[in-house]
């Protein structure tokens, strides 16, 4: 590719006046990345030679028309003008296609326009893709020196203008996530806050409820009753009973929601463009397994799987500072799996098993020598994945071969490999005779682990 343009510019020779004005032009465009800018400088740099006139336009894909964004009389175009019915062959003017990338021919500008919109830029730099159109006018004034000129200048003109065209895109983008932040703090966080206000209402009428049964039940004792008093107490309390069943199941899906609203919302995710952690101490099976266990609870019981707990991780405080709402939904995404995927299988004792157990170990040597780390793990029942699978499950959109059939997008695991990376940790899945266990390895932080011994040796 050097070779080719070094040949092809060796057999052009443009005069000094040609020469200095690309030169010119290469050296303006790179001190201002402003589009408007480069549309004026491009229709600008022209009118050296022999006094042209220079339109400069652009593809839309929705309406599959050129708009003229800027000219050299009139410059700047706002709104930006649909040309006429005389393109792509304007009588008295020479029409340059603009591409992506240099290589593209007048051949493949003929055989279609490729497909984006005003400002888009071209998503996968294809060099069939056209951006849209740099006219000349007029052709008679044309020699054959200022038609290389141009045909240098529109290949450089393309490229810039997609890079261009990227970087307004990506800054409107995270103008928009900057927005989108505030707005959910704004419209779905304070909104949640006013739920948990309305929970709140209706366990005071809950407990307006039980206060008259209690009156009931003191008239019952003192022998004031009647068949219908009794029958209307009966109802009374079942009543009750159910509405405080589903005040407590509102609470605790409430509470899940919140949670994860929460972390993943983050206003400072979407400023500074990565999930920023809020790290914690915590009991990791009180505070995060087991809450997301029980909102899985009838799901697994429904599915016939049984759950295999730990006997020594309940009270056990890792020295660990997590984000609880993030590492809340990895055990939610594997849960929630484990619902999909488990499937029964035949043990090592010959009895038929399906299960879902989980667990945590102490790990030398992570993320570095004389470092520790704790592995936890996720294991369900089930044909084993292969080698290849289990290496690029946690791939975006990568699902495994027993998926079909089964809803899902494959983003589950990667975001669960998102959150334990920006914890500093890992991620993995080992194939057993019986199933498949996922786990991930979480880094144990110094000076907590030094905050936690002391605190052990006062007690």
């Amino acid at each position: 590719m050097l070779h080719r343009s070094i040949e092809m510019y060796e057999q052009i020779n443009f005069d000094a006046c040609h020469d200095t004005l690309l030169k010119a032009f290469v050296d303006i465009i790179h001190d201002d990345l402003s589009l408007n800018r480069f549309f004026q400088i491009s229709v600008t740099t022209p009118l050296l030679l022999n006094d042209l006139q220079v339109r400069f336009y652009l593809y839309e894909k929705k309406s599959d028309r050129f708009l003229c964004v800027c000219d050299s009389v009139n410059g700047l175009m706002d709104p930006p003008q649909a040309a006429g019915s005389e393109l792509p062959s304007a009588i008295g003017w020479l029409l340059y296609p603009l591409y992506p990338r240099t290589g593209t021919t007048q051949q493949e500008f003929q055989e279609g326009h490729g497909g984006q919109g005003l400002y888009d830029p071209d998503p996968y730099f294809s060099s069939h893709s056209l951006l849209g159109l740099y006219g000349v006018s007029p052709v008679l004034k044309l020699n054959a020196e200022d038609r290389a000129f141009f045909q240098i200048l529109t290949r450089w003109i393309g490229n810039k203008l997609n890079n261009r065209l990227i970087v307004s895109r990506h800054l409107e983008h995270l103008k928009f996530l900057n927005d989108l932040g505030r707005d959910i703090g704004h419209n779905i966080i304070v909104p949640n806050m006013y739920l948990k206000h309305l929970l709140r209402q209706v366990e005071k009428q809950i407990e307006g409820i039980r206060e008259i049964e209690q009156e009931a039940e003191a008239v019952e004792f003192r022998g004031i009753t009647t068949r219908q008093f009794m029958s209307f107490l009966r109802n009374c309390r079942e009543k009750g009973q159910a509405l405080e069943q589903s005040h407590r199941e509102l609470l605790k899906h409430h509470n899940q929601i919140t949670l994860f609203l929460e972390s993943l919302f983050r206003e400072q995710h979407f400023s500074q463009g990565h999930l920023v952690l809020k790290p914690t101490g915590s009991f990791v099976e009180r505070d995060i397994i087991l809450p997301q266990l029980d909102l899985y609870k009838k799901n697994l019981e429904r599915q016939g799987i049984s759950v295999e707990k730990p006997v020594n991780l309940y009270k056990q405080n890792f020295p660990l500072m997590v984000d609880v709402g993030l590492i809340s939904q990895v055990y939610a995404n594997l849960f929630s799996n484990a619902v999909k995927y488990t499937e029964q299988v035949i043990d090592h004792q010959g009895k038929p098993r399906k299960a879902l157990a989980y667990g945590a170990e102490k790990l030398q040597d992570f993320p570095e020598p004389g470092r520790e780390g704790i592995k936890f793990n996720v294991f369900s029942t089930g044909p084993a994945l292969s080698a290849t699978e289990r290496q690029r499950i946690f791939e975006e959109g990568s699902r495994a071969k027993n998926s079909k059939g089964i809803s899902g997008s494959g983003h589950g695991l990667n975001f669960i490999r998102r959150v334990i990376e920006v914890h500093g940790g890992k991620v993995g899945c080992e194939a057993t005779d019986e199933g498949n266990n996922f786990y991930f390895i979480l880094p144990i932080s110094p000076v907590v682990k030094q905050n936690t011994e002391h605190i052990d040796s006062r007690s």
